[in-house]
């Protein structure tokens, strides 16, 4: 029965870890940039980095004497890194290399079904010293909003979201506010994340089924002996042997003949 309440709780907990949203929240406002990660609506400042209090002198003291005797030690030699792949991306085909692509737009194309935006902040004012060039481009921008608003909103869930523009002829520089604020929970995360991996998995199995055999299907090489020539040396004393023969009969011969 203890076993059971054990991991009843174990399953509850992972179950409430599983629904907690998690995302980030980027921004551009008044010409400072900022970038907060976020969980459970908590922000946690990125960037920029936030103050740090003041520590006592005897902490600063420390940290130099630290310093110091690091300095004083002699540095290790550092092995020169080997920059290798751990998958070589030479040995798939076009088709697993294909699947392999397919199988990354289909991830990005989930998260962006599952992905809730939920602050999308776009103000825009058109400025610039030749009035006719900034009536253009407040026009380019007005119609490539409106293209986009419709993809934009059959993709992604937003919640809040403030869009206008503006143009203004009085001022030599546009301005621009931009603000994305994005959540998606860890269990959302968790299904794509091995819906995907399963595919890559597959594809990454099959890959090596087909370099065997064609490992397996390739001619073994010829052996070193076969092709090896005939050494020089071993012919010479027969050769040598034959002309001594051939030159003892001559004088046998001469003699016989007085």
């Amino acid at each position: 029965m203890v076993a059971l309440i054990i991991i009843g709780v174990i399953v509850l907990l992972i179950a409430l870890i599983m629904l907690i949203p998690v995302g980030a929240d980027v921004g551009y406002e008044n010409g400072e940039l900022h970038v907060s990660a976020k969980a459970c609506g908590v922000l946690m400042p990125l960037y920029p980095k936030p103050q740090e209090e003041e520590k006592p002198e005897k902490e600063s003291k420390k940290k130099a004497k630290k310093a110091k005797k690091k300095s004083a030690e002699k540095p290790k030699e550092e092995k020169p890194k080997k920059d290798k792949l751990p998958i070589d991306i030479t040995r798939f085909s076009k088709e697993e290399m294909l699947e392999l692509a397919k199988a990354g737009l289909g991830a990005v194309g989930k998260f962006g079904r599952k992905l809730k935006v939920d602050r999308f902040l776009l103000h825009y004012t058109a400025a610039g010293k030749d009035p006719y060039n900034t009536a253009v481009t407040f026009a380019y921008v007005n119609a490539a909003l409106s293209s986009l608003a419709p993809i934009c909103s059959r993709r992604f869930t937003v919640k809040d979201c403030s869009v206008w523009t503006d143009v203004d002829f009085t001022i030599d520089e546009m301005k621009l506010d931009l603000g994305l604020a994005m959540s998606i929970r860890i269990g959302q995360i968790m299904a794509i994340v091995l819906a995907v991996g399963f595919k890559m998995l597959g594809i990454l199995k099959r890959n090596k089924a087909r370099l065997k055999a064609e490992a397996a299907a390739a001619p073994a090489a010829m052996p070193a002996d076969a092709n090896k020539a005939p050494d020089a040396g071993e012919a010479v004393p027969a050769i040598t042997e034959n002309s001594n023969k051939e030159n003892i009969q001559a004088e046998e011969r001469k003699d016989s003949n007085g």
